[in-house]
Parts: structure tokens; sequence; C-alpha cells
């Protein structure tokens, strides 16, 4: 009894785990989108192409619409580190606050520890507060889907699981 109760939850929790990797492609896809667009209508100076391909690829196909597409996948994989970072951390807390806090701590990991890395991008100060506006209110948007999504299936699940368990 214990041997089956304890293989279901490991199968919960790597099934919990998966879907917390697929909310963190998805976000990172979608969000880096809405960053590719803003960059596009000028709310921003910088997009995800900034970041990815500019430092390492001085070719004109990065300014084309093959750059932008290959840059927002590349940021869908690499958003799965933060969707891990708050599963194994924040899942359990389920606010939409953590989700605004996660987004904000992400932004000034970007802006603030990595930029000064990438030669090619400006320096925080010399960006227009535009770019400062949009960039921080979409990372809060991928902080809040990513988080709240993760916690919210969690909790969900949890509360099945125990529904289940009283029934029985």
């Amino acid at each position: 009894m214990k041997n089956t109760q304890n293989e279901s939850i490991r199968k919960l929790s790597r099934k919990l785990f998966g879907q917390a990797i697929f909310i963190g492609w998805i976000g990172g896809i979608l969000w880096s989108a809405c960053f590719a667009v803003a960059y596009y209508f000028n709310f921003t100076e910088i997009a995800p192409k900034t970041y990815f391909l500019k430092p390492w690829f001085h070719k004109e196909w990065t300014d084309q619409f093959s750059g932008h597409l290959i840059s927002i996948l590349i940021a869908g994989i690499l958003s799965l580190i933060p969707a891990i970072f708050y599963f194994v951390t924040l899942k359990r807390i389920h606010s939409v606050w953590v989700g605004v806090g996660f987004g904000i701590v992400l932004w000034a990991i970007v802006f603030c520890l990595l930029q000064p890395m990438l030669t090619y991008t400006k320096p925080m100060y010399e960006l227009r507060h535009e770019t400062w506006v949009t960039s921080i209110c979409i990372f809060i948007l991928y902080g809040v889907f990513v988080g709240y999504s993760i916690a919210y299936n969690y909790h969900e699940t949890v509360i099945r699981m125990l529904k289940r368990k009283t029934e029985t």
C-alpha cells in the first residue's frame, strides 16, 4: 500500500514538473514575442535578439523576421530555468504578488547583472524611459504568468488529491 502511494506521489511530482516546464516554455515564447512586438512599435530600444543573437552574430539576418523568430525560440528554451527555479522554490505560495516580485527580480538580473556583460547593448542609464517601463512591465507579466500558473496548477492538484483521499 505504502509503495503504491509513494509511486503515485512520484508520478504526480513528475507530471507537475513537466507541466511547470511547459508553462515556462510557453511563457518565454509568449512574452518574448510581446517584447519583439514592443520593439517593432518602438516602445523599447531592445528586443530579444539584442540579448540572444547580436552579441554572437553580426549578420544582417539577425535584424530580419528569422532573427526575431530564432531569438524568441531561444528565449522559450532559456525560460525553462526560471520556471524550474519557481517550481522548486515558490510553487506552494498561491499569490499573484509573488509572480510580480519574481518578474521584477528577473528584470533586475537581466538588466542590471547580465546587461553590463553584453558589450553590444547600451548601459541601463543610456536607455530611454520607455524601454525601462516596457521591459519592466513585460517581465512582470512573464513572472505573473509563469509564477501564478505554476502555483495554481500545484494548488489545484493538491486540492484534487486531498479530495480524492477523503473520499476513499
